[in-house]
């Protein structure tokens, strides 16, 4: 066997050992990542049972059907789902009526505080031009 025979690798493709060149691997783009984030978020809420106090929370707030007779008050006492008293309508009424009027009487006691201050404001501007004419006229005599 002779030396011109055998071939020698010119380049790092052909030092490798019967495997095909690769290529390097690339960075995803941001919407693959945000896309594969979605994908794990939706595959654990799947597999997580759904928490109970949130649906409680949805039924106080009407969007969902209730699926307990009652839900647990602050104190800890237990009262019927959407259930109002005639009594506490009342008052509520009653009091809502207190705060309509209490918001009238202030907007009036505004109206008439911004009519004194307006009222103030322009005795002011016509004192301030008095006293500048008077001035002027003290000075050229």
């Amino acid at each position: 066997m002779r030396d011109d025979d055998v071939t020698t690798p010119t380049s790092p493709e052909q030092m490798t050992l019967g495997t095909e060149p690769q290529a390097p691997p690339t960075e995803p783009t941001p919407e693959e990542l945000q896309a594969a984030e979605l994908s794990r978020a939706a595959r654990e809420a799947v597999r997580h049972p759904a928490d109970p106090r949130i649906d409680r929370q949805l039924a106080r707030m009407g969007l969902t059907e209730s699926t307990e007779d009652d839900t647990p008050r602050e104190d800890g006492a237990r009262v019927p789902a959407r259930v109002v008293r005639a009594e506490d309508l009342v008052r509520l009424e009653d009091e809502l009526a207190e705060a309509r009027e209490a918001a009238a009487d202030a907007q009036a006691r505004l109206a008439r505080a911004d009519r004194r201050l307006q009222v103030l404001t322009w005795a002011v501007t016509i004192e301030g031009i008095a006293v500048a004419i008077l001035a002027v006229l003290v000075l050229l005599t």
